[in-house]
This record gives structure tokens, C-alpha cells and sequence, in this order.
């Protein structure tokens, strides 16, 4: 950033003294609020829509499910008209907005789309209709405005509502009957979902379409595979499979991380590729039949879980050293 002001003050077009005043400005290293106004703005939207669907939820009996799709069709409506009025239509390279509250705009009108479509569905559904599809018409709906808007947000959206098409939406009641667990088809899908997202993004760079979006997709693939990987792992029969798949994953996202510099990436790299292993001990000793070791390893437990966390903030610190990675 000197340098541009070194080369203002050659071409005079600022002056040596406004040059100083500059420097002595960047150097109060004042805080600047405008990325906690928009964090604020976009956890506006969501508690507005959800403050909606809790009003609406209440007095159905008297507002009526007619007139309520009618009145969120118009609005969503009107949010479209706003959107494309603005848009500068649909590129592969990033597409800014010359105000960054029509982004938000954008995720406003993503959220009532996708709400008008579920809310449809249930309202005019037969009997023993299908209400998958609507988290399939949301999903197609979501990406459909992340890419042309290009907008994350979206993108995130239509990505979860995606993977609740395929069925990796969980239940609380699930979980408690350990029902994942022995749902082989779920993890399955989980894994293929997480390539699917992998292929795409490999894809989308190797073709330009909205490569910036890599970040998002790889995020999701991470996560995806390495937590089917994780819970396949307590199958009796194909354990080794799933550890398999979480090591190339754990390789993979490894160079991915220092290739993005994503320290992010890399924490969770470090905990998935953590309990892998502990997990790959656990099994090995249950297949070796070694529990008469069992006592020796409880009482090295608490020297190799300090020595655990000791490793853990080393390897942080090497990767910001190797990255330069300040935050």
C-alpha cells in the first residue's frame, strides 16, 4: 500500500504532506466496524425470517394458508425484481454488487424461496407425496442463485438443503437409537456426497466456473467424508475400509490446507486425523485381542494426551511459520 502513495506523490498527485497525514492515519490503526455492521445485518435475516415463520406458525388458523402463499409469493417476487435489477448477470469470475447490502438481499431472497417452495408442497401435497422434492426444487433453487448472484451464502444453503435431498439430514431421535451407525446406505451417501463436492470443485477450476467458490465446496467435503469416515469406522466388518478413506481424506485436505492457507482446514485435519488413529489403535487391539495391555496403556494415557496438545500447538505454529498465516 506505500508503494501506491510513493507512486501518487511521484505522479503529484497528492502532495508530501497529505502523504504523512496518511501514513500518520494508518498508523492509529483505528478499528474499522463495517464487517461487524454486515455480520450483524446478515444475523438480522435470519432472525427475521424466523421470527416471521414463528408468527405465522401461531395465528395459521386466522391469517390462512391461501393468503399466506400469496403474500410470500408477491414478496419473494419483489425481492427477485430487486435482485436482477441490480445483478450485472452471470460470469464465471467473481461478480461483486456495487452495495455489499444487496448481497444480503440476495441470501433474503434465497431463504424466502426456498420456505415458499416447502411451505407450497406441504400446503397443496397429496396424500403420500413425495417431500423429498422440495429439498431437491430448493436445493436446484439455492445454487441457482449462488451461481448467477454469485454469493456464498446461497451456496451454502443449497448445498445442505442437497445433502438433506440425499439424506444426510440427522434426527435427535436418530442419534439416540444409534441408528447411524448401523446404516450402512447413510454413510455411503456420505462419502459419495463428499467426492461429489471434490469432483465439482475440481471441475469448476479446471474450467473457470466460479473458482472462488473451492473454499465453500471443500469446506463441506471435508466434513462430510471425514465424519461418515469417523462414524463407519465402528462397522465390525468394513472398518478398515472407512479409516482408509479418512487417511487419503486427512492427506488430502493436508496439502489442500497449505495450498489455500487455510489454518482452519488444518485444525480440523489435525482432530479427524487424531482420532483416526486412536480409533485404528483401539481396533487393532480388539482384532489383536491385546487387552492384557490395557492397564499399561491407561497408565500412559495422561502422558499421551499432554503430549497430544503439546504436538498439536507445535504443528499450528509450523504450519503459520510455513504459510505465514498471522491470525
Amino acid at each position: 500500500m506505500n508503494n501506491v502513495f510513493d507512486l501518487l506523490v511521484s505522479k503529484n498527485f497528492i502532495s508530501k504532506e497529505q502523504h504523512q497525514a496518511i501514513l500518520a492515519y494508518q498508523n492509529l490503526k483505528l478499528f474499522s466496524i463495517r464487517n461487524e455492521l454486515l455480520f450483524l445485518l446478515y444475523i438480522s435475516i435470519l432472525l427475521f425470517t424466523s421470527g416471521v415463520g414463528v408468527i405465522v406458525y401461531k395465528n395459521i388458523d386466522t391469517i390462512g394458508h391461501s393468503i399466506l402463499l400469496v403474500l410470500l409469493a408477491i414478496f419473494t417476487a419483489l425481492c427477485f425484481y430487486l435482485c436482477f435489477k441490480k445483478a450485472k448477470g452471470f460470469s464465471k469470475q467473481v461478480v461483486v454488487f456495487d452495495n455489499p447490502l444487496y448481497d444480503y438481499l440476495v441470501l433474503f431472497t434465497t431463504i424466502l424461496l426456498c420456505t415458499f417452495i416447502g411451505y407450497f408442497q406441504y400446503n397443496f401435497s397429496f396424500e403420500n407425496s413425495n417431500y423429498s422434492l422440495a429439498t431437491f426444487f430448493s436445493a436446484v433453487a439455492a445454487l441457482g442463485m449462488a451461481y448467477y448472484f454469485d454469493n456464498k451464502s446461497a451456496l451454502t444453503i443449497g448445498i445442505t438443503a442437497l445433502a438433506s435431498f440425499i439424506g444426510l439430514s440427522l434426527k435427535i431421535q436418530t442419534l439416540f437409537e444409534n441408528a447411524i451407525f448401523n446404516d450402512i446406505q447413510l454413510l455411503v451417501a456420505g462419502i459419495g456426497f463428499g467426492i461429489l463436492l471434490l469432483v465439482w470443485q475440481w471441475f469448476s477450476v479446471k474450467n473457470t466456473i466460479k473458482p472462488h467458490f473451492s473454499f465453500v465446496l471443500l469446506t463441506f467435503a471435508l466434513h462430510v467424508i471425514a465424519i461418515s469416515s469417523i462414524t463407519g469406522s465402528s462397522q465390525e466388518l468394513y472398518w478398515f475400509f472407512y479409516l482408509m478413506i479418512l487417511g487419503a481424506v486427512v492427506y488430502y485436505f493436508y496439502k489442500k490446507s497449505i495450498e489455500f492457507k487455510a489454518i482452519s482446514w488444518y485444525v480440523f485435519v489435525l482432530l479427524y486425523g487424531y482420532l483416526g488413529f486412536n480409533i485404528l489403535i483401539f481396533k487393532l487391539i480388539s482384532v489383536l485381542d491385546l487387552y492384557q495391555i490395557f492397564e499399561f496403556l491407561i497408565f500412559l494415557m495422561p502422558f499421551y494426551v499432554i503430549g497430544s496438545i503439546i504436538l498439536f500447538i507445535k504443528m499450528i505454529k509450523d504450519f503459520k511459520k510455513r504459510t505465514n498465516v498471522s491470525k
